[in-house]
């Protein structure tokens, strides 16, 4: 607060820099205050070790189906020994994966079932995503699998149970009635589950641009909102007596709005939902009081909103991508939209209007797609090359044909006739999903890059919102601001050597830059982050009887050249290896622990290293005043709530 205060005083006292530096000290402070207040908040009890086989009771949350006879369940209210939790005595939830069961649990059930937990697994990348960091802001402590049945004890259903039950059976209907990637899409553009929806198709759907249809977000409510506003707008303007007495567009902005909270608990929820429903609300509210809606203002409001409430969305993909999106558009139409709709409304003909409309599905196309192009590199390191084209046939399909008929789908649900509404809404959604598969078997329809680091993104979004928000000058900082982070990206070198968690899974990168594994078995999924991390399709097995790698029953020895120096790395999978090369390596790699004396080389891992602090990577040295760097997933995730503590 005394920020606040002082920046107030100062604003009337200074007309220089000092009273933005105490703003911006007071919303730092602000932020921090909010995430350590969330932290306590939720204080989500984990479990801390692996389990024994043990019966499990608990309050059935959500359920969702992976696969034609599998389950993924989130149990809440669930007693562990003491031992195995980090709060003794205090119920946790957990997420157990179930194979076998006679009757699916419902939302709101109280189910006995066998099971082992587990801790979270974690990353095996530098700074890479963290599955238990958005457990534990979840409320989800563990996860585990089922060496049993479940069975049903008792049922206890609370207004939160009943909806996200009813959810569940809306998308099973929908799911039954069309079986297919058209009904699983169906399925989550109404309830926001995507279990339906097979990983082709969302393979697709991603490397054609059009991820952003699979998530509701701040599109679909805008055009769920915005189909309401319309279709009883003019249903009232077809009575006179209320057209000419009453303001009935006020009235059916406050129906678009009263829609779009029943869209919002059907759907789930989701961040990016709720920052668009914060969003429309403003902007009917707008209509309501006859002031401008749209601005950055309302953009910077519903990011405040979330940010305080739920301050850890800042580093969730959907927070940073939808705010990226909406902020440009917002920006460029504010600059750029009056002359748009100038030139579309000149004249009376209709194919001016029509090239109006397509020419602003492309620009907010082109637009949308730059500002979240930094993040999506980071992220996802894919670039999609014909995202328009798919977006000029997706776009109108989705905003004419498939949205307006979730809205009478949505009405005609109470009267048991949304099947009428269902078969027209999924021709619509065939055609979007044969638009994906086709742009997506283009050839070069995509553009796999290596890794950059997280001050390149840094740097490239202030950049970016350094131009948008300033008004004089100095907005041409920005650009430069901008290219600094693209440099840095471009200059980023990933690590040379990487090693898995549990010391299992070795890489290494070669001088022609691709990445090779040391077994094909097991792992696949970090093989393939690993992969994507590299700009890689795939990774290689490496061979041992390559010119700079050799290898016999016990070790492995890799020769690479970098800078002035040859290089020799020992990676040893057997004791009886560590006294001979514990002699000749500069580095030895140990999948066993190392007890005898190994003092030549100048760095060691060994197991228990990986045991206490996760995966390695290992930028070996470019000069000779260098020296070998060396980091690892507890230092880069740090002490906190949802990473394990050391033995």
């Amino acid at each position: 607060m005394i920020f606040l205060f002082l920046s107030g005083f100062l604003s009337r006292r200074l007309y220089h820099g000092l009273p933005l530096l105490f703003w911006g000290l007071f919303w730092l402070t602000l932020g921090f205050f909010a995430a350590t207040a969330r932290s306590a908040w939720l204080d989500t009890p984990v479990v801390v070790k692996e389990s024994w086989p043990l019966t499990l009771e608990g309050h059935v949350d959500q359920v969702r189906r992976t696969g034609k006879s599998s389950l993924r369940l989130v149990l809440s209210d669930v007693n562990l020994p003491d031992r195995l939790t980090s709060h003794p005595g205090t119920p946790l939830a957990v997420r157990i994966s179930v194979r076998t069961f006679d009757s699916m649990p419902r939302a709101g059930d109280v189910i006995s079932i066998p099971a082992v937990l587990m801790p979270a697994p974690t990353t095996s990348l530098p700074e890479g995503y963290d599955f238990a960091r958005q457990l534990w802001f979840r409320g989800i402590g563990g996860v585990g699998y089922a060496v049993g049945k479940p069975v049903v004890l008792e049922s206890k259903k609370s207004w939160m149970d009943f909806v996200e039950g009813y959810r569940q059976f809306l998308s099973q209907e929908i799911r039954a009635a069309y079986p297919g990637d058209g009904g699983g899409l169906a399925a989550a553009l109404i309830t926001g589950i995507r279990d339906g929806i097979s990983e082709q198709t969302t393979e697709n759907m991603r490397d054609a641009g059009l991820a952003h249809l699979l998530a509701i977000s701040g599109l679909h409510m805008g055009l769920f909102t915005g189909a309401i506003f319309f279709f009883f707008r003019l249903l009232l303007s077809c009575l006179p007596r209320l057209a000419l007495k009453y303001p009935i567009k006020k009235w059916a902005a406050g129906l678009a709005v009263s829609g779009g909270a029943v869209y919002l608990l059907l759907s789930g929820g989701s961040i990016p939902t709720v920052r668009a429903f914060i969003m429309v609300t403003i902007v009917f509210l707008g209509v309501m009081f006859d002031r401008k809606a749209i601005s950055l203002r309302l953009v910077a409001l519903a990011a405040i909103a979330l940010l305080l409430f739920t301050p850890e969305v800042l580093l969730s993909i959907s927070f940073q991508m939808s705010f990226a999106a909406v902020t440009g558009l917002v920006f460029f139409y504010e600059k750029y939209g009056a002359a748009l709709t100038g030139w579309s409304n000149r004249g009376n003909g209709l194919i001016r209007k029509v090239a109006g409309y397509l020419l602003a599905i492309l620009l907010t196309t082109l637009v949308a797609e730059l500002t979240i192009g930094p993040i999506a590199l980071f992220h996802f390191n894919r670039l999609v090359h014909f995202g328009l084209l798919a977006n000029l046939v997706a776009m109108p399909v989705m905003a004419l044909w498939v949205m307006p008929w979730i809205v009478v789908y949505l009405l005609l649900l109470p009267l048991q006739l949304e099947v009428y509404a269902l078969t027209p809404m999924i021709w619509g959604i065939d055609v979007i999903i044969s638009t994906a598969d086709y742009v997506a078997g283009l050839p070069w329809s995509i553009s796999l890059l290596p890794a950059m680091g997280t001050w390149s993104l840094i740097l490239m979004v202030l950049g970016g919102l350094w131009y948008i928000l300033w008004r004089s000058r100095l907005r041409l900082a920005g650009p430069v601001v901008f290219l600094a982070g693209v440099a840095l990206a471009i200059s980023y070198r990933p690590p040379d050597i990487l090693i898995d968690n549990e010391g299992s899974l070795i890489a290494v990168r070669g001088e022609d830059g691709n990445l090779r594994v040391s077994a094909y078995r097991g792992s696949r999924i970090v093989r393939e982050q690993w992969a994507q991390f590299y700009g890689q399709e795939k990774a290689e097995k490496w061979q041992p009887l390559s010119d700079d790698l050799g290898c016999d029953g016990l070790s492995c020895l890799y020769h690479p050249h970098t800078g002035n120096k040859n290089w020799t790395i020992a990676f040893v999978r057997d004791e009886r290896a560590l006294p001979e090369d514990c002699h000749t390596a500069d580095l030895v790699v140990s999948l066993v622990p190392v007890k005898a004396d190994c003092n030549g080389p100048k760095l060691i891992l060994d197991r228990w290293d990986f045991y206490e602090n996760g995966g390695h990577f290992i930028w070996l040295p470019r000069r000779s005043e260098e020296i070998i760097t060396v980091e690892n997933v507890r230092n880069l995730r740090g002490a906190r709530p949802w990473t394990r503590p050391p033995r």
